[in-house]
């Protein structure tokens, strides 16, 4: 039997045999929901999700979410993550389908502040009857390598409707539909940042 403390890398030659549990001091993983619907967002603008003022976040083993400026520091300067994101976005009245254009924007701020889409997804809703939506969701997943210490990550969205209306992130999948459904509480807008590297 041995036992003792490595610092650096360590090279074996043979198989590795582990019982019990590996415990590593350096990971970092992050996740924020939307738990409370952020209603009123004026129509045709881009917004920031306010996951500092309505949201719940889950996990953040390095304490590094900015919740005045709704923004997740990432902390390694050249580290290699894996970023999921999804945002729910609705009409106010869900009854009146009235988007017509909505998208999502995951920003990056290499100097913490300035802050520029890297990910994102966008869709016309109209169809070939000037028809429009009353919800859509979008999702995504990448790999981003950190090039800088005061890199922060933040989520938007944006709307445009037909009439002029404010509409709102969801907190929740069941307010994004006219059904009445029910049974857990499914979040269709989060943030998910975990380090692979």
């Amino acid at each position: 039997s041995a036992g003792g403390t490595f610092s650096g890398n360590v090279t074996m030659g043979n198989n590795l045999t582990v019982t019990g549990q590996i415990t590593e001091t350096g990971k970092e993983y992050f996740h924020v929901d939307l738990t409370t619907q952020q209603v009123g967002l004026t129509d045709n603008s881009i917004t920031t999700v306010d996951f500092g003022g309505k949201g719940t976040v889950k996990y953040d083993t390095k304490s590094n979410f900015d919740t005045s400026n709704d923004a997740y520091l990432l902390d390694s300067s050249d580290g290699v993550y894996l970023i999921s994101y999804s945002i729910g976005i609705m009409s106010d009245d869900i009854g009146n389908e009235e988007l017509l254009d909505a998208g999502a924007l995951l920003r990056v701020a290499t100097d913490g502040s300035t802050f520029s889409a890297i990910q994102g997804q966008a869709t016309h809703t109209q169809d070939e009857s000037n028809n429009e939506m009353g919800s859509i969701s979008f999702s995504g997943t990448f790999i981003y390598k950190s090039t800088n210490a005061t890199t922060k990550i933040d989520l938007q969205g944006f709307a445009a409707s037909a009439s002029t209306f404010t509409y709102e992130f969801a907190s929740s999948a069941y307010t994004m539909v006219e059904q009445s459904f029910s049974g857990g509480t499914p979040r269709p807008t989060f943030l998910t940042i975990v380090r692979i590297a």
